[in-house]
């Protein structure tokens, strides 16, 4: 018994806490706290060498969570200069030696604060790492903040764990706004910045400068990371909703990465349709707008309203790309025509002006996909190739295909006399293909008619300085004469009309300075000579405009 009264020490007190014997333990504990805060110099001090020889001895593991305990109870306060030895002692303990860090007196914690920030800020990683259990009791307070935003960097070590931190700390997160938006910046760190900038909602103001700097970066990673972060955020932040709206405006890559973003959210807000409304109107990629409109075609119930808008108010860029994305509304396409017809049927200036020539082809286009049957649709067909025809405009075949049979048996003898008129100059095959896309299937000639008829009433002459005249070259014409004679159809009777009708011409002969020298007459008797000779072989087949139109044969 002596040894725990009369011979008792400190050291044999603290000694004893790591005995096998529970006697010897608790007459330990005992005398320490009859000590109380004499002892607690020693205590840390001992403390310390048990930690270091936890890992290797079990009695000193138990002698070190034995005293962390005492020193955790009220009996004891532990001086404020004691305090970061304390925490550093318990800091570097080993992974076995398993203390209660909750244990651990508030004002052990706030007393060490200052030793654990110029950790977290001088340590290596390593070491950094073992404060984060210590902040966590101190409940990340908004002081960390300086230190943690300087440690956003590829040579801290330690960014990814500062960034998880930052969330942690409750309140405003102003004074980081900057360092974690120029981690967009930085590989790999960028993508963990993406990731967080969204979760930390209103607590972290957007750093306009950087955002602006990044977006406009055109290019490059750290745009396409500017354009991830920035989409969620102009939701509710009309400021960074500005600056995508800028960017879209300067740079062909950031209006492909935030289509690609607004493609993923999961609902669209009506400020964001308009976003994508911007991106359709200012792209130089094919791709980018079509894919644009077929996102319009996957959610073409909220963007009805919208299309609908800007094919009655738009300017004629603004019509022409809202009927193109009617093409991908498979659900509300027909609606949107059928309102389309009554709206421009309805407003003449709106077909005429605001809608105009350059869209009759994509409005055409669009009815024949949703309503061709539809009564109205050949009355607005023949108001659009009525406007052509009084502007001197080639009717769009996509009109055409539309009109009913004398409308467009009308609409094909306006072309054929425009062609004949000017002796066939100024059309080409290219020509021929466009008038047939679309109404091959309801006229009844083919495209190599349409060509010799075009040959056929054209010329080409040389000029013979012996005889001092012009000289017909008759060869490819008459051979083009000829095949509109070998094809005995109503439609080529027509063209043989027009040839047989073919008028002379005057030519100037000029000099080398462009001088006229004199004046002659081309006659194309030959070539009304040869078509006349056929339309009698053929019995002079009353030329009607219905006979461009294929006839069904009647039933026998």
């Amino acid at each position: 018994m002596g040894l725990f009264n009369s011979e008792m020490t400190t050291m044999k007190a603290i000694e004893a806490l790591g005995s096998d014997k529970e006697t010897k333990v608790v007459k330990g504990t005992e005398f320490l706290l009859n000590e109380g805060a004499e002892a607690i110099h020693v205590m840390i001090v001992q403390l310390q060498i048990f930690v270091s020889n936890a890992a290797n001895s079990r009695k000193q593991r138990q002698a070190a969570l034995n005293l962390y305990g005492l020193l955790c109870r009220p009996d004891f306060v532990i001086p404020a200069e004691l305090c970061p030895t304390f925490v550093e002692t318990l800091m570097n303990a080993p992974a076995v030696l398993e203390y209660n860090l909750n244990e651990m007196p508030a004002y052990v914690l706030e007393n060490s604060y200052s030793f654990l920030a110029n950790t977290l800020w001088e340590a290596e990683p390593a070491t950094k790492k073992k404060t984060i259990p210590f902040f966590e009791r101190l409940g990340f307070p908004e002081t960390m903040l300086p230190v943690l935003g300087v440690l956003l960097t590829n040579e801290s070590g330690f960014a990814e764990e500062s960034l998880l931190l930052i969330q942690k700390v409750e309140g405003d997160l102003t004074p980081v706004s900057g360092p974690v938006y120029a981690m967009l910046d930085l590989y790999p760190l960028g993508d963990s910045a993406v990731k967080a900038i969204p979760e930390f909602g209103a607590r972290l103001p957007p750093n306009m400068e950087i955002l602006q700097k990044f977006l406009l970066d055109f290019n490059s990673m750290v745009q396409k990371r500017a354009v991830k972060a920035a989409v969620p955020l102009a939701r509710q932040n009309t400021a960074v909703y500005a600056l995508l709206e800028k960017a879209i405006s300067a740079d062909e890559s950031c209006r492909s990465h935030i289509l690609e973003n607004l493609e993923k959210e999961e609902t669209v807000l009506p400020s964001q349709l308009d976003l994508i409304w911007m991106i359709l109107m200012t792209t130089d990629s094919q791709l980018t707008a079509e894919r644009g409109m077929k996102f319009f075609g996957r959610i073409e119930s909220k963007v009805r309203p919208l299309v609908l808008y800007y094919c009655k108010n738009g300017d004629q860029n603004e019509i022409i790309c809202a009927l193109k994305c009617i093409h991908f509304m498979k659900e509300e396409g027909v609606r949107i025509c059928t309102e389309l017809i009554t709206a421009y049927l309805a407003d003449d200036t709106l077909l005429y002006e605001t809608a105009g020539y350059p869209s009759y082809s994509y409005l055409a286009s669009l009815l024949k996909e949703y309503c061709p049957t539809a009564p109205a649709v050949s009355t607005l067909a023949k108001r659009m190739r009525d406007d052509c025809v009084s502007k001197s405009r080639d009717t769009p075949t996509e009109v055409m295909a539309l009109l009913a049979p004398e409308d467009l048996a009308d609409v094909i003898e306006w072309s054929f006399k425009r062609i004949f008129d000017s002796y066939g100059i100024g059309y080409t095959a290219e020509y021929a293909d466009e008038m047939m896309a679309g109404i091959s299937d309801l006229v009844g000639f083919e495209k190599a008619t349409l060509l010799s008829f075009i040959k056929a009433i054209g010329y080409s002459y040389s000029f013979d300085s012996a005889e001092n005249q012009p000289v017909i070259a008759h060869k490819d014409t008459a051979a083009a004469i000829n095949r509109l004679r070998s094809v005995s159809t109503p439609a080529t009777g027509n063209l043989l009309h027009f040839v047989s009708r073919k008028k002379d011409i005057s030519v100037s002969h000029k000099d080398a300075s462009d001088a006229e020298v004199s004046s002659f007459k081309l006659s194309f008797e030959e070539h009304r000579r040869l078509a006349i000779d056929e339309l009698e072989r053929r019995g002079f087949p009353t030329y009607a405009p219905v006979n461009y139109l294929k006839v069904q044969k009647p039933q026998l």
